[in-house]
């Protein structure tokens, strides 16, 4: 979505492939999906929805040197797990392919340790359910206490998922990890949205746009083990 935004005013023509049917869909929602929608398509950016790329063909195979277009395929690291070489290992792995690993980020096998996009490992928010999460600030937080562990410095994963880009001069962000969502907005628009994901009642996500410092302060929050109420949130 970046590239687009950023190519919006520069080139001819930009077609995004999307599998769900709004961008960003799993990670932030419906609601900030959809303002970011209807955001880039307001730029001319088009949009194809529930789709998936397969194949990129050209004339009898070959892109013609005249063809006055510019094609960008980025395909994104972490996406699907990377754990295909543990093929015949016994470490444990979900049925995505994600390594598993507990709070120290040890695999099923003593001494072996894993951390970033390839693991599942205990998410707080979520009581303690499995999940991998595919964040930068997630992934550091991970090689931390992995390397504590491998020098016998007993330390357990504590941190909350924090995500933010910018498009168009507007900034997302994003912190924590949704369950079960129960969406609650505010803003005074379309664009300004701010949306809550609750599990049994209490706030474990909020995402925003152009809605700075809001989700930073429930980062804030979280982070000190307190809880956000759905009321509260709403």
């Amino acid at each position: 979505m970046e590239a687009a935004a950023f190519l919006s005013d520069k080139a001819a023509a930009i077609s995004v492939v999307e599998k769900h049917e709004f961008p960003f869909q799993k990670t932030l929602g419906p609601q900030v999906g959809g303002a970011v929608l209807k955001m880039l398509q307001s730029k001319g950016v088009k949009f194809y929805m529930k789709k998936e790329l397969h194949e990129l063909k050209g004339k009898d195979g070959k892109v013609s040197h005249s063809l006055a277009a510019f094609v960008l395929t980025p395909f994104l690291a972490g996406v699907t797990p990377n754990s295909a070489f543990l093929k015949g290992t016994s470490i444990a792995k979900d049925n995505s392919g994600a390594i598993l690993v507990d709070l120290r980020m040890q695999t099923n096998i003593p001494n072996v340790f894993a951390g970033g996009d390839v693991v599942s490992f205990p998410v707080a928010l979520l009581n303690g359910d499995h999940s991998s999460i595919h964040h930068q600030q997630v992934a550091e937080a991970h090689g931390s206490i992995a390397a504590f562990n491998m020098l016998k410095k007993q330390k357990e994963l504590h941190t909350v998922p924090f995500f933010w880009t910018t498009m168009l001069g507007r900034s997302i962000h994003y912190a924590g990890r949704m369950g079960q969502r129960e969406r609650g907005m505010k803003g005074h628009n379309s664009l300004h949205p701010s949306a809550f994901y609750s599990r049994d009642g209490f706030v474990t996500a909020a995402a925003s746009l152009n809605c700075d410092p809001t989700v930073s302060l429930i980062a804030e929050v979280l982070y000190l083990g307190k809880k956000i109420s759905k009321e509260e949130a709403e």
